[in-house]
């Protein structure tokens, strides 16, 4: 939290992994937010003035402490939007996807293509059920993400790293959407959810249910979520803006590609970080990519605590 003149006027969204101050990992656009949009800091000389690991809030005034700090050396890896990103950040390959949600889900419809709503049609009048909830369905989850994070030759997280995950958020909905066909899961996605903020943070499909068009009935299924929600009392007393996000995409990916046939509104992520990101090694994933699935999903989930 930062103060100016005994006011907060700021704050810095991180997390200290114990290897290094990182974005927070849901939502993962944390830079500095201030009252003035104008107002730079090194970010260097905010974390260094703080030396306590322990969660919580630190305080650091702007026109007392942040001359009279000393640039100390850590491990620092930042993610956000233009508007919090700091003075030394840089562009990167990758954008956030998001839909401004309308008040009913008839509107959605209409904001669609007719190619899209045949889709989603098609799949509707199909065997394919969708259930929503909670740990119930972190088992079905989980096997559908881990089979899709294997053939992306990527890391996978732990199903008790879901489970914690799911425990621990206090902030707003963490909800599982299963697809089924025949009772077996053949699509999921997790949505988690901040004061009228829908991201859909983890997203998987079997490859050979996407002809099904599974993926585009699981999106509008939690985009219908994200509108029912916001018709809540909370949300018209508190008079926030719905939004569901795509998450992060690499442009002019097949993954942005598929986003940007919905209506979205795309917006840059800058970086700023100092660690070198072991997953833009082709070769280590595709040596990661021979090894059969049952050694990489225990060691993926071992491995990837320590990717920060």
């Amino acid at each position: 939290m930062i103060f100016s003149r005994g006011e907060l006027c700021g704050v810095f969204p991180l997390v200290n992994t114990g290897k290094a101050w990182v974005s927070l990992p849901h939502f993962s656009y944390g830079g500095i937010l201030h009252r003035n949009a104008k107002e730079s800091y090194n970010i260097e000389k905010i974390i260094g003035g703080i030396s306590i690991k322990e969660p919580g809030y630190y305080r650091i005034d702007e026109d007392e402490r942040l001359n009279d700090i000393s640039v100390q050396s850590k491990n620092i890896f930042i993610r956000s939007l233009l508007e919090s990103a700091s003075e030394n950040a840089i562009a990167s390959e990758k954008v956030t996807s998001v839909i401004n949600l309308p008040d009913s889900p008839d509107e959605m419809m209409k904001m669609i293509s007719s190619n899209l709503r045949r889709k989603i049609r098609k799949a509707e009048s199909s065997d394919i059920n969708i259930k929503i909830g909670g740990k119930e369905l972190m088992s079905d989850f989980y096997k559908v993400y881990s089979r899709n994070i294997q053939q992306l030759n990527s890391l996978n997280y732990s199903i008790s790293f879901f489970a914690d995950l799911c425990n621990s958020w206090e902030y707003g909905d963490a909800n599982f959407f299963v697809a089924y066909a025949d009772e077996k899961p053949i699509g999921a996605s997790m949505l988690l959810s901040y004061m009228g903020f829908y991201e859909n943070v983890f997203f998987a499909t079997n490859s050979q249910a996407r002809k099904s068009y599974v993926s585009d009935f699981l999106h509008w299924e939690m985009i219908n979520y994200c509108i029912t929600q916001k018709s809540t009392l909370h949300l018209q007393l508190t008079n926030h803006a719905s939004v569901y996000s795509f998450g992060r995409s690499t442009i002019d990916s097949g993954v942005y590609d598929y986003k940007n046939h919905w209506p979205v509104n795309n917006y840059p992520l800058y970086n700023y970080t100092n660690i070198s990101d072991l997953r833009k090694n082709d070769w280590m994933l595709k040596i990661w990519g021979l090894l059969p699935g049952t050694v990489t999903k225990p060691l993926g989930a071992r491995l990837i605590r320590h990717l920060y």
